[in-house]
């Protein structure tokens, strides 16, 4: 996701919006200024060894500490779960056993463990299903997607106490030749981008990255990317991580951006350009450092073209996690979660540590996958666990205080 300095201050409202339920409101569209954004820095092709600092490699120590669950509970087999950090309540993907429904929406209190469903006809109707969810503790976002014509539909509500309230809103739409949207929610407030398919009509159109509050008529166009996002949009407290396209005229480049989410015009904060081809699979901007992962080797693009998981800013120095990325970082403080095959590695960037958490069954190809995105004090884990047989028989969900 790269960062323009030169976005458009057009406005427009989604073509072809038709309301589709009872008192379901559309938005419309609107750009930004550029705010305070300024010039983006050059690639950072690190070659000085001094610069990288080896986790697994013996620049950490290994300690056998690891972390017990606060909570634990088994949920339904199918069940995916979404965790915005500091927020009490996770968005569930749920697979009922019913000819009805593929899918439900649902959210899950990490005070209780209780799992409720929210939503369970597709408010497009019967030829929907839903393809991702969302939520905070005020508001949901959620996707409808029709598999036949590849047509998809964003929509938003609100959210209390685990209960949907008001009517849905329509906040975009797009047919096969635009991927559905990747999403998060942070407050009362929803954030998605919109790219286009790669290989449809619309592959030399720009991306943008949108954000809507609950109430408003308007979504705000925060940035618009003269290529695709590298990343999905990530919040952490109230820093909005995104990787556009930057150096367009130079190559192919990347850069890991850090928005201020409480200004006006959604201040730059950080930025970290990435080496020519570099496409980092996640990002984070975390106790004021990026937390990034590729999942690739690249030649030529220096020690950040490796595979991996690394925590850094431009100039460095960077810490390196040498194993192949699964999952978003999470963490508070100076510990952070780094999934691996069969566990969680606990890393302690202050005393220069690392442990592992594993799953429940230690199983490699069920679990277990982090669900909170961002810092937070409350983490929420999940992985499908198995009965003696050896055939899966539940989502066991736990939640560690970090």
């Amino acid at each position: 996701m790269i960062f323009d300095r030169n976005i458009s201050r057009r406005s427009f409202t989604i073509g072809s919006i038709a309301a589709a339920g009872a008192g379901m409101a559309a938005i419309s569209l609107t750009s930004c200024s550029s705010g305070n954004r300024p010039t983006t820095g050059e690639p950072q092709v690190v070659t000085d060894s001094s610069l990288m600092v080896n986790v697994l490699d013996g620049d950490y120590e290994y300690t056998d500490k690891t972390l017990a669950s606060s909570a634990a509970w088994l949920l339904p087999l199918g069940t995916l779960l979404f965790h915005g950090g500091g927020c009490t309540w996770a968005a569930a993907m749920l697979t009922p056993e019913s000819v009805s429904h593929i899918n439900t929406l649902g959210v899950l209190s990490l005070a209780s463990g209780n799992l409720s469903t929210v939503k369970e006809e597709p408010t497009q109707g019967a030829t929907y299903t839903y393809f991702d969810v969302r939520c905070s503790d005020t508001v949901m976002a959620w996707i409808e997607i029709n598999y036949i014509d590849r047509s998809w539909v964003l929509f938003g509500q609100g959210l209390s106490n685990g209960t949907l309230t008001g009517s849905p809103v329509k906040l975009d739409e797009g047919d096969a030749d635009w991927e559905p949207p990747r999403i998060t929610a942070w407050q009362d407030s929803i954030i998605w981008q919109k790219t286009p398919l790669s290989t449809g009509s619309k592959s030399g159109e720009s991306s943008h990255c949108y954000i809507w509050t609950l109430g408003s008529d308007e979504g705000v166009d925060i940035w618009e990317s003269h290529g695709r996002f590298a990343t999905t949009p990530r919040v952490s407290e109230n820093l909005l991580t995104i990787t556009p396209r930057v150096h367009e005229d130079e190559g192919v480049y990347y850069g890991l951006t850090a928005l201020d989410l409480t200004t006006e015009e959604f201040d730059q904060v950080d930025q970290l350009v990435m080496p020519s081809r570099v496409s980092p699979l996640d990002a984070e901007y975390l106790n004021g450092t990026f937390a990034f992962s590729v999942e690739a080797s690249y030649d030529g693009a220096g020690n950040l073209g490796n595979m991996g998981s690394y925590f850094g800013v431009a100039g460095g120095p960077f810490t390196y996690v040498r194993r192949e990325p699964l999952s978003q970082i999470t963490g508070n403080g100076s510990t952070y979660l780094v999934k691996s095959q069969s566990s969680h590695l606990i890393i302690d960037t202050e005393a220069q540590t690392y442990g592992a958490l594993y799953s429940p069954d230690r199983s490699i190809q069920y679990g277990d996958f982090p669900a909170t995105e961002g810092l937070s004090s409350q983490v929420l884990t999940f992985a499908t666990v198995r009965s003696a047989s050896g055939v899966p028989e539940g989502v066991q969900a736990r939640v560690f205080q970090l």
